[in-house]
């Protein structure tokens, strides 16, 4: 019958058009759901909201969505052509102008509707994009009330070098330390979570393997760092590395000082007691001026 072949060849069609995505996703979200079996967060306490956390959330939706719009489009432009050839090439059904007019006209009616919800979004995201970027010069203008120009520890995020970027730099009378977050899941062995990262033999013990690259990263950076500051400034500056591993116990067997490392919630504790060098007020503004003029690059046009 016509009907059974124009099944069977839209069946096909969606096949050879979705058939790779699905199988993707599948694959997706069953690698997920077995790492949810062996691993754990090694955060213990869930985060405080940064600035503009709503709109970012809204943001990631709607990327999401247009994303569903890009795949759809195309999807409905070559379903309706291919389903007719396949069923008149394998099916010996040829279909008469009247059905290519009336697929057609459907296809391009589906085409339009996912065009313009696809315009929709974009003027969308250009609104959220742009309140997302006041929220967080807000944030950051606000951040200055608790750590004014004039104190003598500077914060600095995300600072880009050529082919790397340094987590975080705080600027302090006792040097300047760069710190690099390291992010590990904690492996589940039974019913325990296992958290006790042993520092040993220059290296990072962790319950199922052995990593040194996290260390020698560290290292690498503070020479960059170091460097850096001092062609900029035009005197020597005191830099040591800070690893922090969130969530971990440290059972240190050796040393920690090159880079010191820590988790998270030793950081705001012995981040005072660590000693790079000395610094006086006029160095640590001249080196946290060369820093903002860095990390200033984002680019206000962008948002809209």
């Amino acid at each position: 019958m016509e009907w059974q072949s124009s099944f069977y060849a839209v069946g096909i069609v969606l096949t050879l058009c979705l058939g790779p995505l699905m199988l993707l996703l599948g694959i997706a979200l069953y690698l997920k759901k077995l790492q949810a079996r062996s691993r754990t967060t090694p955060l213990t306490a869930d985060l405080l909201r940064p600035a503009g956390f709503t709109l970012q959330k809204q943001i990631d939706a709607l990327q999401a969505d247009l994303m569903l719009c890009f795949i759809t489009i195309p999807v409905m432009t070559t379903l309706t052509p291919l389903m007719l050839l396949m069923q008149g090439e394998f099916f010996d059904k040829k279909a008469n102008l009247a059905t290519w007019v009336t697929l057609s006209c459907l296809a391009a009616i589906a085409v339009g509707y996912y065009v313009w919800k696809a315009l929709g979004i974009v003027k969308r995201l250009g609104h959220l994009r742009l309140g997302f970027a006041c929220e967080l010069a807000v944030g950051q203008e606000l951040e200055q009330i608790i750590r004014p120009e004039e104190r003598p520890y500077r914060v600095f995020h995300d600072i880009p070098f050529e082919n790397f970027n340094i987590d975080h730099l705080i600027i302090t009378p006792s040097g300047v330390f760069v710190i690099e977050t390291k992010g590990r899941s904690k492996p589940i062995n039974g019913t325990n979570k296992q958290f006790k990262v042993r520092l040993e033999g220059g290296a990072l013990h962790f319950p199922n393997h052995v990593e040194r690259a996290p260390l020698e990263q560290t290292r690498r950076n503070v020479q960059s760092v170091r460097k850096w500051l001092c062609d900029s400034t035009g005197f020597e500056v005191p830099v040591a590395g800070v690893l922090v591993l969130p969530g971990w116990y440290i059972e240190r067997k050796q040393r920690s000082v090159d880079p010191y490392v820590m988790n998270g919630a030793e950081l705001t504790k012995q981040l005072p007691r660590l000693h790079a060098g000395i610094l006086e007020a006029g160095q640590v503004q001249a080196i946290a001026h060369q820093v903002a003029q860095r990390v200033r690059d984002v680019n206000r046009e962008r948002v809209l």
